[in-house]
This record gives structure tokens, C-alpha cells and sequence, in this order.
């Protein structure tokens, strides 16, 4: 896919962001150093994303990795998410950070084109793979394996 192309690739560094949660701690990716990580770019009214979310929640709560997703919709307010997320406990959603970033300029340093968007980063946040679109859940079991899970 020419899109994909354009996005961080596999084997470079994923870029830093400074964004918090939706109890306003706030996460770099230096905050996740020594573990894999799955980083999920979503929007609220993707069908892609609502209809691949309830897998891609349990994978997270079977393997107990940090499951990050940011909204890149500009429409997605802080409520929205926090309603969005009720039915998602082990996804951690980060916003916008007073200060630091905001997702749609974290999302354009990772060159993000649409949603939903995938990235797998080994523990030193390295891409070890990324899906534009939809997330076949063992392949994400295997890059997770390739990310250095389990610890």
C-alpha cells in the first residue's frame, strides 16, 4: 500500500510525544521504555475502529502490554473519549497536553493518513510493524512475539 510508505516504517524510531490520560498523568514514549507497546491512532465514529476495538481489547487484556490509543479526530473531545472508553478499561487513551502535544500533531509525526492505524514498538520504541486500517489480531500476537513479549 503506497500510503503505508509514506508512515515511520519498521525498524526506525518512533517519534516522542507528550500527551496525558484521561486522569491527567502525563506519558512520553520514554515512559513505556523496556516494554512493547501497541500505539492504536482511532477515531470515534470509524467503523473500522469500533468494529475491531472489542478484539483488540482483549488481546490487551491477555497480554497486559500498553495498549495506547489517541484520537486523531479533532471532534473527539475529552468526553467523547471517556464515554468511548468505558467499555475498554486496559486501553489507555491520551489527549491533548497543555503544553505539550496535541494527537493530530502526534499522529502527523508518526505520518499518519487515516484510521484506524497501528503501530507494534519493542521496549527501546523501535516499530517493529505498523497496519494501516485493520489489525489481524495474530499477526499482532506475532509482531508482540517479535517486540520482546513476554518480558
Amino acid at each position: 500500500m503506497f500510503a503505508v510508505g509514506l508512515a515511520v516504517s519498521p525498524g526506525q524510531s518512533a517519534p516522542d510525544f507528550r500527551l496525558r490520560d484521561l486522569s491527567g498523568k502525563v506519558y512520553t514514549l520514554g515512559s513505556f521504555k523496556g516494554k512493547p507497546m501497541v500505539i492504536t491512532f482511532w477515531a470515534s465514529w470509524c467503523p473500522i475502529c469500533r468494529a475491531e476495538f472489542p478484539r483488540l481489547h482483549q488481546l490487551a487484556q491477555e497480554y497486559q502490554v500498553p495498549f495506547v490509543v489517541i484520537s486523531r479526530e479533532p471532534r473527539d473531545t475529552e468526553q467523547v473519549v471517556r464515554d468511548y472508553m468505558k467499555n475498554y478499561p486496559r486501553f489507555l487513551p491520551l489527549l491533548a497536553q497543555p503544553g505539550g502535544d496535541n494527537p493530530v500533531a502526534v499522529a502527523n509525526r508518526y505520518k499518519v493518513l487515516g484510521h484506524p492505524w497501528t503501530f507494534v514498538l519493542d521496549g527501546e520504541g523501535k516499530v517493529v510493524n505498523l497496519y494501516a486500517g485493520r489489525v489481524d489480531v495474530e499477526s499482532l500476537k506475532d509482531d508482540l512475539a517479535l517486540a520482546g513479549y513476554p518480558e
